[in-house]
């Protein structure tokens, strides 16, 4: 193969994608921004609506409401609780009438005086966002009155609260610094990469083989004196190009998002400001070591679904015949990125590294979380360039094979 044939393929299949503005705005706009909007957006959003409904007076239904302890009612009121008297607490809830209730027995002062237990019922929506931060408000002041009371049973027998805990519980964070940082949402990182060297490699690859055969300029390049190998390589390499460089716009976007996750909640949030960057995955920090590890893991992965793109679209008639073969990929990049939340639980050994695209994925969160091995690493990089072969030389096979080319 000439290599200077390549880099001229390549170079038109790049120009052509690049006259379409959609192309840059998909392949590194939409990556860099993505990631911050959704680590900044999601948890400012929730926030947001969770701080106001715990300032707004929540109307909740209340059957008993004479039955009330004036120590309880004070304690629901101090929690922006308005009572509304119900005499069917359970159909209101489930009618929306109101986002939660509570039902309190008869004479509760004189039977706790009397030290018996009494039970009130809290009726909610598990599931309903609304409905569980209304109950929670009741459980929290229920809960404080309840504490109240056993403390004072305590006094009268003569005896220290701290009895009924004769055991505590000190929890050590036994993570290593990297997997600290790297948050529970780590797994996003991965997932947004795979994602986007698919949408950003499948675009050039479409255009370079289905909307080639729809504008007729598929047979003029192969008639001209250029090797098939060379065509195929070139757009490969142009398919890569795209796909890989909006992989590594994903990536910037995650670094960019949790800057700036840092540098907002450590002036909103004060001390619990650590605690939810880390959550976020906002106090990432990798080494050189391990962004090396990552790029070229992305540069093999990427390599893989450029030469998959080729391979499938080249069998396409038109361009939305190719875009209907490829609709099926992202699920079977979905689903092993999705999977990463319960790799912990699950437990394959050393072979689940030889699985393409699931290794790249699980390689990627090892290397995230400080956590990737030698071995991984050679077996995810020698199985991802193996397959990529394998799938290149597939489509050029395709590419040999005019009951493909000039499929009408």
């Amino acid at each position: 193969m000439r290599l200077w044939m390549i880099f001229h393929v390549a170079g038109k299949e790049i120009r052509s994608t690049l006259r379409d503005r959609r192309a840059i705005l998909s392949n590194l706009l939409v990556p860099l921004l993505l990631l911050p909007i959704v680590m900044l957006g999601l948890p400012l959003l929730i926030g947001g609506l969770v701080s106001q409904q715990q300032e707004t007076a929540s109307q909740i239904g209340i059957e008993g409401l004479d039955n009330l302890p004036d120590a309880l009612r004070q304690r629901l009121e101090a929690q922006n609780i308005a009572l509304q008297a119900t005499d069917t607490p359970e159909q209101a809830v489930r009618e929306d009438t109101y986002s939660a209730a509570l039902s309190v027995p008869a004479n509760v002062a004189e039977r706790i005086g009397q030290g018996e237990n009494v039970e009130i019922t809290v009726y909610t929506k598990p599931g309903n966002l609304r409905s569980e931060l209304d109950s929670g408000k009741i459980r929290s002041a229920v809960q404080s009155y309840r504490q109240e009371i056993v403390r004072e049973r305590l006094e009268e027998a003569g005896l220290e609260p701290s009895i009924l805990e004769p055991v505590t519980i000190s929890t050590v964070n036994a993570n290593t610094e990297a997997e600290q940082a790297s948050g529970q949402l780590s797994w996003l990182i991965p997932f947004f990469i795979a994602i986007w060297t698919l949408s950003g490699g499948q675009m050039t690859a479409i255009d370079a083989t289905a909307g080639e055969k729809e504008r007729g300029t598929l047979e003029v390049l192969l008639v001209a004196p250029i090797r098939r190998s060379e065509v195929v390589v070139g757009k490969f390499v142009a398919t890569l190009l795209f796909g890989l460089s909006a992989a590594l716009m994903a990536i910037v976007g995650y670094i960019l998002g949790g800057t700036i996750l840092r540098s907002l909640f450590s002036d909103m949030m004060g001390d619990q400001a650590s605690e939810f960057t880390q959550v976020m995955g906002g106090s990432l920090s990798v080494g050189p070591l391990s962004v090396v590890l990552l790029v070229v893991s992305t540069l093999l992965l990427a390599m893989l679904i450029a030469a998959l793109l080729i391979g499938i679209t080249s069998f396409a008639r038109s361009f939305r015949e190719a875009q209907t073969y490829l609709a099926p990929l992202s699920f079977l990049l979905i689903l092993p990125a999705i999977s990463l939340q319960f790799s912990e639980l699950l437990d394959f050994g050393p072979l689940i590294y030889l699985v393409p695209v699931v290794n790249a994925l699980l390689l990627m969160d090892d290397i995230v979380t400080g956590s990737a091995g030698a071995l991984p690493v050679l077996l995810t990089w020698a199985s991802l360039l193996a397959f990529a072969a394998l799938l290149l030389d597939f489509a050029y096979r395709s590419f040999k094979r005019e009951g493909v080319i000039f499929r009408t």
